[in-house]
C-alpha cells in the first residue's frame, strides 16, 4: 500500500512540473512566433479620427443631447491625441461632446475608478455615469476596444437624459462594431 501511494505521488510530482514547464515556455515564447491569428487579436486598433467621430451620430440623437435646441453645426472636430473627440452646440449655451479613445479588451470591474459616478451595464457595455444639474456631467462607456463618453455642458438630469444618453452610447459601439 505505501508502495503504491509513493508511486502515485512521484507520477503526479511530475505531471506537476511537466505541466508548470509547458506553461512557463508558452509564457517565454515571443509574439512574433505565434500564429497570426493570436498576434491580431493583441493588434491596437488605428485611432478614430476626430472627423469620424463626428459622423457617429444622428441629427435627432443630437438634437435630443442638446436638450431639443437646434444644433448651429454638423459638429466640430475637437483635437485629441488618445482618440478622436467632436462637439457640438446650440449657440444658446446648450453643448456636449462625443469622444472615442481605443481602450484594452478585457473585463471591466470597476468602470467608476477616477470618477465620482454610479455603474451601469446596457446593451453588452459598462459604464460610469454621472449626472448632476450642471457641470461636471459625465457618461464614460467600455466595450470591446473601445471607451466611448459624452460630457454634456447643459442643464439637465433625470431619466429622458440618461435614456438618451444610454441609446446614443449603443448606437456608437454599434457603429463601431465594439
Amino acid at each position: 500500500m505505501q508502495k503504491g501511494l509513493r508511486l502515485l505521488l512521484v507520477v503526479s510530482v511530475l505531471a506537476f512540473v511537466i505541466s508548470a514547464l509547458g506553461l512557463l515556455g508558452y509564457a517565454l515564447v515571443p509574439r512574433s512566433s505565434m500564429p497570426p491569428h493570436a498576434a491580431s487579436a493583441a493588434t491596437p486598433l488605428p485611432p478614430i479620427s476626430d472627423i469620424e467621430v463626428c459622423g457617429l451620430l444622428t441629427s435627432n440623437e443630437v438634437l435630443h443631447l442638446l436638450n431639443f435646441a437646434s444644433s448651429i453645426g454638423p459638429g466640430t472636430p475637437q483635437p485629441n491625441s488618445a482618440g478622436g473627440a467632436c462637439a457640438w452646440g446650440s449657440g444658446l449655451g446648450e453643448s456636449f461632446e462625443l469622444t472615442v479613445m481605443p481602450h484594452e479588451r478585457g473585463p471591466i470591474f470597476r468602470p467608476c475608478s477616477g470618477i465620482v459616478g454610479t455603474a451601469i451595464h446596457v446593451a453588452g457595455w459598462v459604464g460610469c455615469m454621472r449626472l448632476v444639474f450642471g457641470p461636471g456631467n459625465v457618461l464614460a462607456a467600455f466595450k470591446g476596444s473601445y471607451e466611448v463618453s459624452i460630457e454634456p455642458e447643459v442643464n439637465v438630469i433625470g431619466y429622458p437624459y440618461e435614456f438618451t444618453e444610454e441609446s446614443t452610447i449603443s448606437h456608437v459601439f454599434r457603429q463601431l462594431r465594439a
